[in-house]
């Protein structure tokens, strides 16, 4: 029923499917634990510390480990892997020291800005050097194809979280316990994997001009993207705080932390898993096309459903999450749900960008993409509050998403086969939805219902989708 491309995708995508499922549950579990014990205030802080983390994880270590992704196989291939690792571990040297440099000249005024402890600040910014380590450790899995290993110190994580914060909490407040646990489970994986993998390299301390150059062309543009998408996706937390909307941060935050939690690591799982083989096509002079028009089909058959399903039962998985303590987190889990499906989704076609190493056009669409999300969400939501938030994002995310989408140089996919494809699996998710919903007063049958005969009809009719 397949073509091959089909099943090269979808079983590298099931490859990593499990340890997915584990982040799943833990945002099902811990994140809700997490909304019982701390307090309002607490959540607040620990959503802005969230978002900070990602946002100076985004401008250093981030981009840093996808060039190691980007690159691995062309500097093997010539055998300058040794001068590639000892380029990346000079210049993460030299972005920890600048971080520290901010930290000391901008820290006490972020914290009396958005009411947060010097502490908790220090110390989640300290976490960004372990993190980052990880970040460039998973990359490398991807390459060594390793997705047991992967999921198992996804597993180690989970559990040194959860026994660490319950010990911490017992001895110093809420908030500092999180930030330390997720701190040494995090030193715990990168010891863990390192370890595994018996990764060496022969540090060379001089830097390679040639390489520095090359990975700093591909990377630099990378930071300005990333930070303006960030922006679009969390500006909204730091906003709220700002104006002193405190039940509003955490309201945004924890949708937002649950949300993202629990459809992220889905929804990018087939770019995560499938990048690599692209990479190699492209420098093997191979032709891509049918490859990410393929992944992109399945990533609309399979995950449309689950954006359908995230909005239509908002209400019903803000009580199952929450328990009423954030009623309001229903009004945003609907936006959330349908930005990040179009985020993910535009990281899939953006992937022109980083073949051609053209990435300074994703960079200047997004910049302007954030700025407009910025000045809407300072506009709105002291009007609207959570829904002048909700609004502000989708409304940029739509925006780039097609800015990026007319950017055409290269013949890399079918519009449209992925048209198509996409089209079918809204209407039949609509269609699945509205006759599901006879079952009024019996929520979780209504939810199996919906799941099972939305993907069911979807495997029947596959061939047609997918042609």
């Amino acid at each position: 029923m397949f073509s091959r491309n089909f099943n090269i995708i979808f079983s590298s995508f099931i490859s990593y499917l499990p340890s997915r499922f584990l982040v799943v549950l833990n945002a099902v579990v811990i994140i809700p634990v997490l909304a019982h014990l701390m307090s309002v205030n607490e959540m607040g802080i620990f959503q802005l510390c969230i978002g900070i983390l990602n946002l100076v994880c985004t401008c250093s270590s981030d981009w840093i480990a996808k060039s190691a992704l980007r690159f691995y196989e062309k500097y093997k291939v010539i055998g300058h892997l040794d001068e590639f690792f000892s380029n990346t571990i000079l210049i993460s040297l030299f972005v920890y020291a600048l971080i520290l440099v901010l930290y000391f000249g901008f820290g006490h005024f972020i914290c009396n800005k958005l009411f947060i402890p010097h502490k908790v600040l220090l110390l989640t910014l300290i976490l960004v050097i372990p993190v980052g380590i990880r970040q460039f450790l998973y990359q490398m899995l991807r390459v060594f194809d390793r997705p047991f290993l992967y999921m198992f110190s996804i597993v180690i994580y989970q559990i040194s979280l959860i026994a660490l914060f319950l010990l911490y909490s017992n001895v110093i407040p809420n908030i500092y316990a999180i930030v330390l646990a997720m701190l040494t489970a995090v030193c715990l994986i990168d010891f863990y994997i390192i370890n595994v993998i018996r990764l060496k390299i022969d540090f060379k301390p001089k830097p390679d001009k040639a390489i520095l150059f090359e990975t700093l062309k591909y990377a630099l543009p990378l930071i300005i993207t990333n930070t303006s998408i960030w922006a679009v996706l969390n500006i909204n937390k730091f906003v709220f705080q700002y104006n002193e909307m405190f039940h509003d941060t955490a309201v945004a935050g924890v949708s937002w932390l649950f949300t993202t939690s629990v459809l992220t690591p889905l929804f990018s799982t087939f770019l995560f898993a499938i990048f690599p083989a692209i990479i190699k096509k492209f420098e093997e002079q191979n032709r891509i096309k049918p490859l990410v028009t393929n992944t992109i089909q399945l990533y609309c058959a399979l995950f449309i459903p689950v954006v359908v399903f995230f909005c239509g039962f908002s209400k019903d998985i803000a009580n199952f999450a929450f328990s009423g303590k954030y009623n309001d987190a229903c009004i945003l889990i609907s936006f959330f749900a349908v930005s990040l499906f179009f985020h993910e989704l535009m990281k899939l076609f953006n992937v022109k960008y980083h073949l051609k190493n053209k990435t300074y056009i994703e960079m200047a669409l997004s910049c302007l993409t954030g700025l407009l999300c910025l000045n809407l969400n300072f506009f709105l939501i002291p009007e609207f509050g959570l829904l002048g938030a909700g609004v502000s994002m989708l409304f940029s995310v739509l925006i780039l998403f097609f800015a990026n989408l007319i950017i055409q140089f290269m013949d890399y996919v079918s519009y449209l086969r992925i048209a198509k494809t996409a089209l079918f699996s809204l209407i039949l998710s609509l269609a699945v939805y509205l006759c599901v919903q006879i079952f009024q007063d019996f929520v979780f049958v209504k939810m199996l219902l919906f799941v099972f005969f939305t993907y069911f009809i979807s495997a029947l009719a596959a061939k047609k989708i997918f042609t």
